[in-house]
Formats: C-alpha cells, sequence, structure tokens
C-alpha cells in the first residue's frame, strides 16, 4: 500500500507582508532612479488669439517686427520694410523667396544666424521681441537651437532678442 499523505502546513502569517517586502524594496530602487530623470522648462510667449489691429499708416509703424522662418532650405527673416537689410529677401512671401541664410552642408547656418542677428541687434538695442516659426517637418532640436542662438548669452550685455514668441507654420 502507499504512503498516507503527509498534510503540508500553510503559511499563517499575514498574506500581505511578501507584497509589502517588496514595495519597501521598490520604493529606493525607484527613489535612485528618479535622480537621472531631469525636467527642463523654456520660457516661450504662445500666439495671442485677438482681433486685428486698425490700420496704421506705414510711416507710424517704427517696430522692428523681426520674424525668423525656419524651413528645410534655410532661415527666412522679416521685417517691417522701412528696416529691411539689403541681405534680406525682397519677396513679400517665405515661400516664393529663397532663403536668406541658407542651409550649409545640409545642416542650417547657426553661425551665420548668429552674426546676422547680432547686426540686427547693433542697429535696434531697444528691441527685444523675436517671432520664431518653423515647417512641421523640422526637427525639434533645430527649433531649440534657434531659440537659444535668438536669446543670445546668458549675460545682460550679450543678449540679442530674449522674447521668443512660437508661431505654427510658416508665415
Amino acid at each position: 500500500m502507499g504512503k498516507p499523505r503527509r498534510e503540508e502546513e500553510g503559511y499563517e502569517g499575514d498574506p500581505l507582508i511578501p507584497i509589502l517586502n517588496l514595495v519597501c524594496m521598490l520604493i529606493p530602487l525607484l527613489l535612485y532612479g528618479a535622480v537621472f530623470v531631469r525636467f527642463m522648462t523654456l520660457d516661450v510667449n504662445a500666439p495671442k488669439i485677438a482681433q486685428a489691429p486698425a490700420q496704421q499708416p506705414q510711416d507710424e509703424n517704427k517696430a522692428l517686427n523681426l520674424t525668423v522662418m525656419i524651413t528645410d532650405q534655410g532661415f527666412h527673416f522679416k521685417v517691417n520694410p522701412i528696416h529691411r537689410l539689403p541681405w534680406m529677401s525682397q519677396a513679400t512671401e517665405t515661400a516664393s523667396a529663397g532663403p536668406d541664410i541658407p542651409k550649409k552642408d545640409d545642416d542650417w547656418d547657426f553661425a551665420e544666424f548668429n552674426r546676422k542677428l547680432k547686426e540686427l541687434k547693433d542697429l535696434h538695442r531697444e528691441e527685444v521681441n523675436i517671432i520664431l516659426g518653423a515647417e512641421d517637418d523640422i526637427p525639434y532640436e533645430v527649433l531649440i537651437k534657434a531659440m537659444d542662438f535668438s536669446r543670445g548669452g546668458s549675460e545682460p550685455e550679450s543678449q540679442l532678442f530674449p522674447v521668443v514668441t512660437l508661431t505654427r507654420g510658416v508665415v
């Protein structure tokens, strides 16, 4: 005949203890991993939705109205026509005009972009606003880099255009 079965004794303690042990071991692990996650915020002005102001005569509007559009061809600058510089495109539409700063070696020429912004800032010391826009297929890193270059350095003397407003698409 077979052996009689022995009854196994079950765990008679609190059934939550193994789960609590697991949680107590996971908490330090999660806290240790949180050190490697860093968040950064960028101050950017969103475009305001409003009715268009009454048309001002062209000679009364003295603001620079600097707008830079980033396309797959390069950088396009738009300013108030009375402040237009010789190197800027004379076309009124970005799509029909060639870029003011074309891409260099299949990459955006940020050194030239920075030089042109410094030239504009030297002529318009009081101006602090810039509007940046990009085509939908432009990488996010390019837009962020353009924002960094348009703001300039961290010292107040070296700042170019610290108030950056983003716009969607190419205007």
